[in-house]
C-alpha cells in the first residue's frame, strides 16, 4: 500500500473520482491486454491470436492547406516573451553591502544597504534604493540591482580595496565609547579601532557587552531593546540573535574573547544572526 500522505509531505491530497477512474480504467485495460494470452491458453487454445480481418483501406482524405488561415492570424499572433537583460557587472553607485536577508520565497529576501546620501537601510525586492535604481535580486554574497533598466551587481565590500576612511567609519560606529570622554587624537584608522576594542574587551567584556546592549544566551548574543545606536546603524534590531562570526559558534565569553584577533586578523566579520526564524548574513571589513 502507497502512503500518498508520506509521499506528499503530509500535504492533504484531493484526487478527483473521475481522475481516479480512468487511472484504474487504464490499469484493468493494460492488465488485459498483458493476460489476454494467458487466458486463452486456459480456455482450451493453443494460444496462437486471429489476426483480425483488414478491411478495404480508406482513399486518403484531402489535404487542407491552411496556410492562408494561419497567415491571417484571425486571433491574432503569439509574441515571443521579453529576454531577461544580463547582469552587466558590478555597478559604480557608490553603494555598500552591509548585509542580506534570505527569505523564502525569495520575494521575501532583503538587502541591509548604505552608501553616499543613502542612510543604512534594510530594502527588499523591488525597493528603490536610488531614483534609478532597484533591488531586483538578493543574494547570499550579492544583490542586483536594476538601474535604468540594466543588472548590475552590488557585492560584500573586498577587504583589499576597501576605503580606509568607509571602514573606520562602520567599524567605529559598532564600537562603545568609554563613559569616560575619549583624546581629541584618537586615531579612527581600522587598526587603532580594533587595538582599542581589543583592550576594551580584556579590560571588561561584559562592560562592553552591556554598553553594545547585547546580552549573552545559550543560543549566542541576543541584541537587547537598550542596543547603542551603532547597532542598530548596522542594521541589527532588538531580539536578533547573534549565532556565529565567520563560521564559528559564539556565545562563550571566554572563547569569543580568545577568537576576537582570529576574526580581526581575517579582514572582514561575516556576523549570522536569527531574526524572527530567519537566516540573516552580515558582512563588515575590518582592514
Amino acid at each position: 500500500m502507497i502512503d500518498i500522505a508520506r509521499l506528499t509531505g503530509g500535504m492533504p491530497v484531493r484526487i478527483w473520482p473521475a481522475a481516479l477512474w480512468t487511472l484504474a480504467a487504464a490499469t484493468a485495460i493494460n492488465l488485459g491486454w498483458s493476460a489476454a494470452p494467458v487466458i486463452w491458453r486456459l480456455a482450451g487454445q493453443d494460444g496462437q491470436i486471429i489476426p483480425a480481418f483488414a478491411g478495404p483501406q480508406a482513399a486518403a482524405a484531402a489535404r487542407t492547406d491552411l496556410a492562408p488561415l494561419l497567415d491571417f492570424a484571425p486571433f491574432g499572433q503569439d509574441s515571443l516573451p521579453t529576454p531577461e537583460p544580463q547582469v552587466t557587472g558590478e555597478t559604480s553607485l557608490g553603494l555598500t553591502l552591509l548585509g542580506v536577508t534570505i527569505g523564502n520565497p525569495a520575494s521575501a529576501s532583503r538587502a541591509i544597504i548604505s552608501g553616499g546620501d543613502t542612510p543604512v537601510a534594510s530594502y527588499p525586492v523591488g525597493a528603490r534604493v536610488l531614483g534609478n535604481a532597484d533591488v531586483a535580486e538578493v543574494n547570499a554574497d550579492h544583490v542586483v540591482l536594476r538601474v535604468d533598466g540594466r543588472l548590475e551587481t552590488l557585492s560584500f565590500a573586498d577587504t583589499r580595496t576597501a576605503t580606509a576612511r568607509a571602514v573606520g567609519g562602520n567599524l567605529r560606529n559598532l564600537i562603545p565609547q568609554a563613559t569616560q570622554a575619549a583624546p581629541t587624537n584618537t586615531s579612527n584608522a581600522p587598526e587603532d579601532v580594533i587595538n582599542r576594542y581589543r583592550a576594551a574587551i580584556q579590560a571588561d567584556a561584559l562592560g562592553v557587552l552591556d554598553r553594545l546592549g547585547v546580552t549573552p544566551t545559550p543560543d549566542g548574543y541576543q541584541i537587547g531593546v537598550n542596543a547603542s545606536p551603532g547597532v542598530l546603524q548596522a542594521g541589527m534590531r532588538p531580539g536578533d540573535v547573534i549565532t556565529s562570526v565567520n563560521g564559528q559558534r559564539v556565545g562563550d565569553m571566554e572563547a569569543d574573547r580568545r577568537y576576537f584577533d582570529q576574526v580581526a586578523a581575517s579582514g572582514r566579520a561575516r556576523v549570522e544572526l536569527q531574526r524572527d526564524g530567519q537566516a540573516i548574513v552580515m558582512s563588515f571589513p575590518l582592514k
